[in-house]
Order: C-alpha cells, then structure tokens, then sequence
C-alpha cells in the first residue's frame, strides 16, 4: 500500500487488488463516520465502445437502468440490507459515471462486503427487466413535467450535434422499453469490470485493517479492455435561436457559448474559467447589482462550464421577461472578460476556502476524489492547483475563451 503524498495533511493511501480494483483509502484517525464510494466510469454519454475489435452501440439510458437493476438485487432491497448494517446507501448515475455508496457510524465492514458484493453480482431476469422499464419511465415522465429539466435538456438539444449530453441520462420511453436483459449483460461486463473501477474509503479505522478485508471482497469480474469512442463534434451549434412553449409563471431563457477546448487538464481548466466567470457574473462586477435592479436576470441566474476533448460551453440560465436584454448584457461582457487583481485575490481565497472545507465533508470528499481518479487527475493536486493558481495562469486561461458559437434558448409561458 502506497501513501499518496499531500500537502493538506491528509492521511491518504492506494493500492490495487490482485484483480485489478485501484482503491484509495483516507484514514481520518479518531473519527467514528465511514463512507464508502464504489462506481465506474460509465454514464450516460458512454453509448459507443469498443471492445475486442468489436464496436457496441449502447441504447440511450443504458447506464442508468443497469443502476437500477443492481440496486434491485434479484427482487431484494438493497438499502434495507443496508439499514440492517446501520448505513445509510444510495446511488447515481451522471453523464460520466455510475457511483454507488453509503455511510455509517457503526461497523464499516458488513456494509462494505455488502457493497462490492451486490455491485460485483450480475443477478438479473428478464421478467425483473420489464418490470423496470415501467418504473423507468414513469420516473422519465416525472422529469418531463419540471421547467428546469425540460430547459436543460432542450439547451443541450441546441448546441450538440453529436455528442450524447443531448440525450437525457435516463434515455427516452423508446429506448428504455427497447432495452433487453443481453443489452444490460453486456454494458456490465464491459464497466463493471475491476480495471475500470475505483473504490474510495474514508475511514477511522486502521488502513491495513480495511485492505486486508477488501483483499476478500474485491471486484472478480472478467478483465475486458474497453475504449470510449465519441464522434467528432462540431464547433457549431443546431440552433442559434429557440423557443418553446411550457407551463412557467415566469420565462425562462438560456444561452450558451460553444468554443474551441484542446486543453489537457479539463478540471483544473474548468476551475480557472469558473473563476474568471465569477469575476464578471457575480456581485464583483459593479454592473451585476444593475442587472438585478432592472430585472434582466433574478436570484434564478447562474452559469456552469463543461469542457470535453475538442470544445468546451459555457451555459448561462435566468428567469425573466427581458429575454434581448439578457442575451445583450451576458454577450458584450462574455466579449471583454476582465480579470481585476484585487477581485481575483479575494475570490481566490474564497474559492480555496470552500475546497478545504468540503475534505471534511465526507460523502461529498469520497465522491469527489473517485471522479477525479475516473478523469486521472490526482484529486490532491487539483486542489494544490486551486491553492498555488496564479494571476498569469487565469490571463492564459481567459485567452482561449474566444470565437464563440452561441445558442440562445428560451421558455415561454403557454
């Protein structure tokens, strides 16, 4: 077992099992709360891949039924055999990943066994499977019915041409009745198989003490090597303008700026950009009080960065009736970032403050350091990163936010 060397005193280790499982254990000594993160990186927008010389084509939503049928248990409920233990379990599945996890005061070991045991088991029928696909899309029907939702996935809808953030991570109520039990087989052979997966334990409990008992419960599935394959993206977006009609008391607009990314650290760039946003979309730009006085945006407003392997989008969302003026304010002062010293000190901090804060957020810091392990990217790192971040290094930044293609999309009451 290796520590990991760090600058935030953490008392962190890795080693990998006999079969292939990287697991990462933080030793918070004195400390009775464990968590426990299981996952893959395998989610929504993983519908292509190769294997074997051979290229499968997933079905929408593929990721996110498999969830549920593990979750399922050959009919038992889980989270009740978890609440036997005394912890508390649950799961999700994201555009990039599948993670399973619980917490508990008491004993880490039986639910831990539990765990990787019910994730390292594929026990499923085909009549559990068309009993899911009812449940399945309810649950999509359910999303279809929330303004936040309908304007998100409308938004991605907008911008990509190809790449799968289109499609809602659930999938639509075509591919999810389509989807067969040898669909949900081989999307689990082909991810949840030791090599992809991570395992991330935050603990107070002796770090070879938990090793050794994962050394009983590892990941056995058969090894396969798997490769992503996503289709050229375009720069362009589908529609430059969009509107469409939904029941909302108040509009709801969104606009999105879709730029040229070849970076090779998308974390930490996604970081720098979220900075320099801050910097002109939040109380630190003395127009954004104007913006809020004239109503062009409201407590509703917010922005969010993505950036994948050839482009990058910056999103903005508001609520509101002045749709132009909107558009106008975000679109001149996207034009002309500005980086002021003083500001960029202080949300630095700010920011850095908030990182520090979240490794005693248990849940949170075990999801956090498995998906930077799924992006490989030392979690530890990226936060010294954050920490050392210099004034140069957000003007470089800044410099590749140009050239924009830009979606405007709006809600309108109907």
């Amino acid at each position: 077992m290796n520590q990991i060397n760090n600058d935030f005193n953490e008392s962190a280790y890795t080693f990998t099992t006999k079969e292939g499982l990287n697991v990462i254990l933080i030793h918070k000594k004195g400390f009775n709360r464990s968590v426990a993160a299981l996952g893959t990186p395998f989610g929504s927008i993983h519908e292509k891949q190769k294997y074997d010389g051979k290229i499968v084509e997933h079905k929408h939503g593929l990721a996110h039924f498999l969830e549920h049928k593990l979750f399922d248990d050959a009919g038992e409920d889980i989270l009740s055999k978890f609440s036997k233990y005394g912890a508390n379990a649950n799961a999700f599945t994201s555009f990039d990943q599948t993670v399973y996890y619980f917490s508990t005061n008491l004993s880490l070991y039986e639910p831990l066994s539990l765990l990787i045991d019910f994730v390292n088991r594929f026990d499923i029928t085909e009549a559990s499977v068309e009993k899911e696909k009812g449940i399945i899309v309810e649950e999509l029907k359910m999303y279809e019915k929330m303004a936040d939702m309908k304007l998100l996935m409308n938004t991605y809808e907008n911008v990509y041409h190809k790449f799968p953030l289109k499609y809602d991570i659930g999938g639509t109520e075509a591919s999810v009745n389509a989807t067969t039990l040898q669909d949900l087989e081989l999307a689990y052979a082909l991810n949840y198989n030791p090599y992809k997966m991570g395992l991330v334990i935050i603990s107070g409990d002796d770090p070879e003490k938990i090793k050794a008992h994962i050394e009983k419960h590892s990941i056995t599935n058969e090894i396969i090597q798997v490769e992503d394959i996503f289709d050229e993206e375009p720069l362009s977006v589908v529609k430059e303008n969009n509107e469409i009609v939904f029941p909302v008391k108040l509009d709801k607009m969104s606009l999105s700026f879709k730029f040229k990314y070849n970076g090779n650290s998308p974390m930490f760039d996604a970081f720098k950009i979220k900075l320099i946003l801050a910097l002109n979309f939040t109380e630190f730009n003395e127009s954004y009080q104007t913006w809020l006085d004239e109503e062009i945006i409201n407590d509703y407003f917010s922005y969010d960065v993505d950036l994948r392997d050839g482009f990058g989008v910056i999103y903005f969302f508001n609520e509101g009736q002045k749709h132009e003026e909107f558009k106008n304010v975000i679109k001149s002062t996207i034009e002309l970032l500005k980086v002021d010293e003083i500001c960029y000190n202080q949300i630095k901090k700010r920011y850095y403050g908030q990182t520090i804060l979240s490794l005693s957020q248990y849940d949170r810091y075990a999801i956090n350091v498995l998906t930077s392990y799924f992006k490989n990217t030392d979690y530890y790192e990226y936060l010294k990163n954050i920490r050392d971040v210099s004034l140069e290094e957000i003007l470089e930044t800044r410099e590749i936010l140009k050239d924009f293609n830009i979606s405007f999309n709006r809600m309108i009451n109907g």
